[in-house]
């Protein structure tokens, strides 16, 4: 009984301070660098260490919401088929500017771990960054990868988009929701795209579908590159 009561009480550790992030933020006026998701990590990870939890304990008390992330990424598939019409004008561009902006961020990432000479499974996760974390995850199980630093990279890479992304657009001259919504589902994958439909529903369709089909290249382009090299 006691262990379940304590799964119980992590498990609404997460739910609470993800509500209690969601309120500052509100209550801030949607700060940028007040994100719900930041505030509620730090709050989680100050918790455990107060308490001394082990973060094994944590995890296990919470794998539904690992299970929920792969449901979530497909429900992004709404506004898809909401803004069909307009994002088949677009299709082209799109494609060419996902396939060509994925493999320079590869060449990038290769180039600069082995500038710093990172051991190979580093450099797998850092290479999935750009990846939603089902998709992260699933590519750095395969190609023996290092899968916790890699939620973490993700993590990390989505928070600092969903940040600076929009604000940073702007000031660059870029204030069609469509061409945000391509750059923060590029480099930002679901918690960008959570931005994005925070913007309009335009940009967050056009993010979500930059996210599904940079996670779908990298899960095709990395196991292959792992093979060959």
């Amino acid at each position: 009984m006691s262990f379940l009561i304590n799964n119980l009480l992590l498990f609404l550790l997460t739910v609470a301070a993800f509500y209690c992030a969601k309120y500052v933020n509100l209550k801030m006026g949607k700060h940028v660098l007040l994100q719900p998701l930041l505030i509620s990590v730090i709050f989680v990870i100050c918790t455990l260490f107060l308490f001394d939890i082990p973060y094994v304990h944590y995890l296990n008390s919470n794998l539904i919401f690992q299970w929920l992330l792969g449901p979530a990424v497909v429900a992004l598939a709404i506004p898809l088929y909401q803004n069909i019409n307009i994002i088949r004008h677009w299709l082209g561009g799109i494609l060419f500017t996902i396939v060509s902006a994925t493999i320079i961020g590869l060449l990038l990432t290769w180039g600069l771990a082995n500038m710093f000479g990172v051991q190979a499974d580093t450099l797998v996760a850092l290479m999935t960054k750009s990846a939603t974390t089902p998709i992260a995850l699933s590519i750095n199980e395969i190609v023996n990868g290092n899968k916790a630093l890699a939620a973490t990279v993700v993590m990390f890479t989505g928070l600092l988009g969903a940040m600076i992304g929009p604000p940073l657009l702007k000031r660059m001259g870029f204030h069609d929701h469509r061409v945000m919504g391509i750059a923060l589902g590029l480099t930002s994958h679901a918690i960008g795209t959570h931005r994005a439909l925070e913007i309009s529903p335009i940009c967050g369709a056009f993010s979500a579908l930059a996210m599904t089909l940079t996670g779908a290249l990298l899960a095709i382009l990395l196991p292959m590159l792992n093979t060959l090299f």
